[in-house]
């Protein structure tokens, strides 16, 4: 998700379809009633920090798998709209994590204990924290979600680097160009003990991968051609997503896909979170300083 995944988990993918089907008329309703929302005005109590203008608009996406948050990225576009910056967050990182609702603040936790802790809204909470930027909107989409609308759009060919043999996610492709269905896209995206020394920031590699992959489909065929196929995707996604309030309508949605369609491919640049190892745990990572923090002010 180059500028697909980021638009379909940030929905922008998700919204681009969803602005045909607006168009399309009586739709409109049917998939507004599909949306769920989070208020993090309520969810999130202690001070955010400000929204100051002339910053980037950040966009926070929330891969959901069985109750856990297993991928998230920060999406940047920058202030003039024309560039944009996806940066992923290793799930295994250590930091500090906020209170979030009656739960306490954890001096250290993983990354994603907070989803598990506190949903999307404690998510978007410690990624502030650590990160010192506001999050302006979060998309939430869940992975089964995610095989649904791959499997719409016919499957995406890819080219994987090496063979993948991986009983836990039930992945078995060869090196070389393949096209994977929705079954086999959800395992490579979740795929991470069978590539190379079995860390998350080999996973996010394969999701990266994919993002470009599933951009350059989007890009090279004219599915929105279609009303009823359109309508159809769009159903599937508002059914898979979960953003905060003032996202979740279909007329912003649309208005963020605007923004996003917007940006060509080469735009837009993909980054991770610079890491190094916990010294407690040498199955978990920390941020790495000064790199880290250099990188969020940087954009």
């Amino acid at each position: 998700m180059n500028v697909h995944l980021k638009r379909w988990l940030a929905v922008s993918g998700a919204a681009v379809v969803i602005t045909a089907g607006v168009v399309a008329g009586g739709s409109y309703w049917k998939l507004e009633s599909n949306l769920k929302t989070v208020d993090l005005a309520e969810e999130i109590t202690h001070p955010r920090p400000p929204s100051t203008p002339g910053r980037p608009f950040n966009i926070l996406l929330i891969g959901k798998d069985d109750g856990r948050s297993d991928t998230a990225m920060v999406v940047q576009l920058n202030a003039s709209g024309d560039q944009a910056r996806v940066v992923s967050i290793p799930r295994d990182t250590m930091v500090p994590r906020p209170q979030c609702g009656t739960n306490p603040p954890a001096a250290i936790a993983m990354f994603n204990s907070a989803f598990s802790t506190g949903g999307a809204a404690c998510t978007v909470a410690t990624v502030e924290q650590m990160s010192g930027i506001r999050i302006d909107h979060f998309v939430q989409i869940d992975f089964n979600g995610f095989r649904d609308v791959i499997d719409r759009l016919g499957g995406i060919d890819v080219t994987m680097p090496e063979a993948i043999d991986d009983d836990k996610s039930g992945l078995h492709v060869p090196a070389g160009p393949t096209k994977l269905d929705g079954t086999q896209a959800l395992a490579f995206v979740r795929t991470r003990y069978s590539i190379g020394d079995g860390s998350d920031l080999n996973r996010i590699k394969n999701q990266q991968l994919f993002m470009r992959a599933l951009s350059e489909k989007l890009a090279n065929e004219n599915w929105l051609a279609s009303p009823q196929k359109t309508l159809e995707l769009a159903d599937v996604l508002t059914k898979s997503i979960v953003t905060d309030t003032e996202l979740g309508s279909i007329a912003k949605l649309a208005d963020l896909a605007g923004k996003l369609t917007a940006l060509k491919p080469e735009s837009i640049t993909y980054v991770t979170l610079p890491t190094e190892s916990y010294l407690p745990d040498p199955n978990r990572v920390q941020p790495k300083q000064p790199e880290a923090d250099a990188l969020w002010q940087a954009a």
